[in-house]
């Protein structure tokens, strides 16, 4: 781990200089190298120097890398100023996600779930697309600052109780006031309904970069911290759970109908992600097998698709000038090769077969079926809901009659129907070999 640590500092500080395809060529290598040599088990394994992995970490950290390459590629048609600054920004932002995956202290890895906020919030306000970027990013930053502030506090304060506090220590607690600002930072930063609305202010603000790594890696932080905390309050989460759960079925369904009415691409697809991290808190809440390996699939699929989907929405905008789904009518008679990977995109987020969400659903199902049978009445609703938008956004996109302003539209570049391919592709292997994660 040590290793993998000092190289990212001296990519980082070289990033200002070095060739792009040289960084994306060596982090396919360090994606490889990490693949081959590291393996997922259930407990804690290549312990040095603080960090060490599990399987939950190191699935993230697959994520982030193939994310990471792929976000890369997409940065190579833009002509943008102060380009290698922009670099430098995403690898610091690889740089923070890595270790907060990889340690295995809670004080450490709060630094570097706060500090992984830094680069995106300068990616907003720096190459954000309308002046309404600044109001945007203050509230992105502001609005994670305040909720885990609380839980730095409680940091401190058991680390001078117990003189270390790591992951997976002997410790339970049934003190609510500790298990609600435990758990609040991280409900924010999944998001969780009444707690979203920074999200798609910053996925509308943010340039097309900012919001694949946003929607791709970093709302995964929050479920990832609630598989590290939920372990000490086992009674609480048991007593407390119908809350959390109720309120994030009511609120997926809701925001399912609210997708129904968006007409910007970007702010359905934003919207989208929260009804799928809904979902994952009622999977991590129920404390059952089934319900934390359903969130980690679905964190992983949720990852991969919407980050496809913001990067079409981005190569349109890039072409169109505009997000307005009623603007971008007749693409299937322009660019049916395009369309083709969106309409594989869009049936992977609406979980039909084979797609790694069509897993994750399930089993997050069957975990909610052991926890309350009415469950799967708002469940079947939320599914339907979020199905119907994805299905208008197709039809509105795809057919139709064609404007002027589409007529000019080119059928793509070799290179986004590379980064659409590198979307789809671990999404489809991960369903075939699913005993990789089990």
């Amino acid at each position: 781990m040590l290793s993998y640590f000092f190289l990212l500092i001296s990519l980082t500080l070289l990033s200002l200089k070095m060739n792009l395809f040289f960084l994306i060529y060596f982090f396919f290598f360090m994606n490889l190298v990490f693949l081959t040599s590291a393996e997922a088990k259930d407990f804690f394994s290549y312990i040095s120097f603080n960090m060490g992995l599990d399987y939950y970490s190191f699935c993230m950290i697959l994520l982030t890398f193939w994310l990471f390459i792929l976000m890369m590629y997409g940065m190579l048609n833009l002509k943008l100023l102060y380009f290698s600054y922009l670099s430098m920004l995403v690898f610091l932002m690889f740089f923070f996600l890595f270790l907060c995956f990889v340690t295995l202290s809670f004080f450490s890895f709060y630094i570097y779930f706060e500090c992984s906020i830094l680069p995106v919030f300068f990616l907003i306000y720096g190459w954000g697309y309308q002046p309404e970027r600044v109001f945007s990013s203050l509230y992105f930053f502001f609005y994670t600052l305040f909720s885990s502030l609380p839980l730095l506090i409680l940091i401190f304060s058991l680390n001078n109780l117990l003189g270390y506090f790591y992951f997976y220590i002997d410790f339970s607690s049934e003190n609510l006031f500790l298990f609600f600002f435990f758990i609040f930072s991280f409900l924010v930063k999944l998001p969780m309904f009444f707690f979203h609305l920074w999200l798609p202010k910053a996925h509308v603000e943010g340039p097309t970069i900012g919001s694949m790594i946003l929607s791709g890696v970093m709302l995964k932080l929050g479920g990832y911290g609630l598989i590290r905390v939920l372990y000490m309050f086992t009674s609480l989460v048991n007593c407390y759970s119908f809350f959390f759960m109720t309120l994030s079925l009511i609120g997926a369904l809701y925001v399912g109908l609210f997708c129904l009415l968006q007409s910007d691409s970007k702010v359905l697809v934003a919207y989208s992600s929260v009804s799928h991290m809904s979902l994952v808190i009622c999977g991590l809440m129920s404390l059952s097998w089934y319900g934390f390996t359903g969130s980690l699939y679905l964190m992983l699929s949720h990852g991969l698709i919407s980050s496809g989907l913001f990067y079409f929405v981005g190569c349109l905008f890039d072409r169109l000038g505009t997000r307005s789904m009623f603007l971008m009518k007749g693409l299937i008679n322009l660019s049916p090769s395009l369309v083709m990977f969106f309409f594989l995109l869009v049936v992977s987020n609406m979980s039909c077969p084979p797609s790694l969400n069509l897993i994750s659903e399930l089993l997050i199902c069957f975990s909610l079926m052991g926890w309350d049978y009415l469950s799967l009445i708002y469940i079947f609703f939320i599914l339907f809901f979020s199905a119907c938008a994805m299905i208008c956004w197709f039809s509105f996109v795809s057919h139709g009659y064609t404007f002027g302003l589409v007529l000019n539209l080119d059928s793509g570049f070799v290179r986004e129907y590379y980064l659409f391919f590198m979307h789809l592709t671990p999404l489809y292997l991960f369903f075939l070999n699913l005993d990789f994660f089990i």
